[in-house]
């Protein structure tokens, strides 16, 4: 007797704990979304190519910001690192207690 396994159902829980969410706001925002879009792409992009599991899964405009969530909490502060390199601003981190998943807060007025 040959049992099925389903092996994408044990990861789906270990995503949510390990993943993050940029949200990004501030009046910059209005003159510059579309670099900022792209900027998270294409760190995602990277990120994908040297571990197929780490991408960005999700971005979206939330109350006149921006909002994108990612697979892996590294890839969520790298993102954050790379948005203040590029275009100054604040970036902080929260992470959930016991868990990887990090919320990165970037803003830039």
């Amino acid at each position: 007797m040959k049992v099925e396994r389903h092996y994408e159902d044990f990861q789906k829980p270990k995503k949510i704990e390990q993943g993050g969410r940029l949200k990004l706001s501030g009046a910059f925002l209005l003159d510059h979304e579309e670099e900022l879009v792209n900027l998270i792409k294409h760190e995602g992009r990277l990120a994908e190519q040297k571990n197929p599991l780490h991408k960005v899964s999700k971005i979206e405009k939330v109350n006149g910001g921006i909002e994108a969530e990612v697979t892996d909490h590294n890839l969520a502060m790298h993102i954050g690192k790379a948005l203040s390199h590029a275009y100054k601003g604040e970036h902080k981190y929260k992470f959930r207690e016991g868990e990887k998943y990090v919320e990165v807060d970037w803003r830039r007025d």
